[in-house]
This record gives structure tokens, sequence and C-alpha cells, in this order.
């Protein structure tokens, strides 16, 4: 049997000169020129480093037609400090485990700003891997949901979300898709929020590296795009 060829895509180049180029540089100006950058601004901004990378990023990011996920949840998160998500854990009730609030007292564990940020649940199968027998490593699922336009939880997030999840479901869980962040241990670690089948809710910490691989059936939570 004939095997099957990709079809090629060609489609035509759209380049900075096109209509659709020009009307990119049109908005990169008008945030310029609302810049009211001074000369040395300018410098510096001409100068960096990162500069050209950062903007390669954002054409990347923004140019990428990315799956539509249901909105999980819609919460407050940030601001609050780690005794005061405790002191609000503990009152609801919820059970937090002691490496959890080992990654709360770490330096890379940070309360964030105040801000409502909508939440999409999604298994791993629905970020596009398929393939049972070649399952995705933590660091290929990170990626994929940023590819996507999507970004991973901030540190705070996990606390909000478990305050929030006052009906979850007996039996129900899911990981934080997040920067790990290491315990005392030095283990890195993200968070895992679980009701048991008792009834009792909890906030755990789950060991997370970047080489491990994932069922397709599994879930994880992340902020959706703005």
């Amino acid at each position: 049997m004939m095997s099957m060829q990709p079809a090629l895509n060609t489609s035509p180049v759209v380049t900075a000169d096109s209509p659709k180029g020009l009307r990119a540089l049109e908005t990169f100006r008008a945030q310029y020129n609302k810049a009211q950058l001074d000369d040395e601004g300018a410098q510096l901004l001409n100068e960096h480093k990162d500069f050209a990378a950062y903007l390669a990023e954002g054409i990347r990011k923004f140019s990428t037609k990315g799956s539509v996920f249901p909105v999980y949840l819609e919460i407050e998160t940030g601001s609050k400090s780690r005794d005061e998500l405790l002191k609000e854990l503990k009152a609801a009730e919820v059970e937090v485990s002691k490496y959890a609030k080992d990654i709360m007292s770490k330096d890379a564990w940070k309360p964030g700003e105040k801000q409502v940020v909508k939440f999409a649940r999604v298994k791993v199968s629905e970020l596009g891997f398929t393939n049972p027998n070649k399952l995705p490593t933590t660091r290929e699922i990170w990626a994929r949901i940023q590819e996507l336009g999507h970004s991973l939880c901030e540190p705070a997030d996990g606390p909000a979300i478990r305050l929030s999840l006052k009906d979850q479901p007996r039996g129900d869980y899911f990981w934080t898709a997040m920067e790990q962040i290491s315990d005392s241990g030095g283990s890195p670690s993200v968070f895992f929020v679980k009701r048991y089948d008792g009834g009792k809710r909890w906030l755990h910490d789950f060991w997370v590296r970047p080489d491990d691989r994932w069922f397709l059936v599994v879930e994880f939570v992340f902020r959706l795009r703005k």
C-alpha cells in the first residue's frame, strides 16, 4: 500500500510588509508611543539582549489558535499570606498536609497579586497527547499548556482553589500544573487537591519531576488565557 505523505503547507507567508503584518506593526507603534520613553529608556530597550526573544515569544503565543477549554473555576486568588491562607483553610475544615505547608514556607511560594482568574481542568489526552505507548513528561505537558496560549498556575492558586471547592465530589482529585517548588527534602512538588471518599477535603503536595510520565486520564488545572 502506498504510504500517505502529509500535505505541504502552501499558504503564503505573512511578512511585516503585507497588510496583516503592517497592521501588527501599527499596534506595536501605538504601544511604543504610548510608553513615552525618554532617550535613555529607548536606548535600553534597543540594546536589551532579551527584547527580540520576548517579541518572538509574544508573536508565537498570540498567533497560535489554542484549544477552547471550558471554565472549571473562576475565583479570586493572590494577595493572602501563607498564615492567612492556612487560617482560612483550617476554618473551612480543610486538612493541609505537612508537605503542602512546607512548600508554602519556601521563598519560591509567593502570595502574588490579587486578581480574578479563570481555570481549566483538563485531562492529559485533551492537551493533544493520545499515544498510550508514549506517555508525555511533566516538561512536555507544561510546555503544551503554554503553547496553547494558557498559563501555569501561580504558587498561591493551589490553596485558593482548595478553599473555593466546598462541594468537590467525594473521591475527586487533580493536580495543579505549576512551576514546581522544592520541599525541604529537595523534591520538586506541586499542589494536589483531593476529597476523600469519607468526605474530608485535603490540600496535599505531590512530588513531580520534570521527566515523570503521566497517564492520559490524569487531570491538571491551569490558568486559561485572559
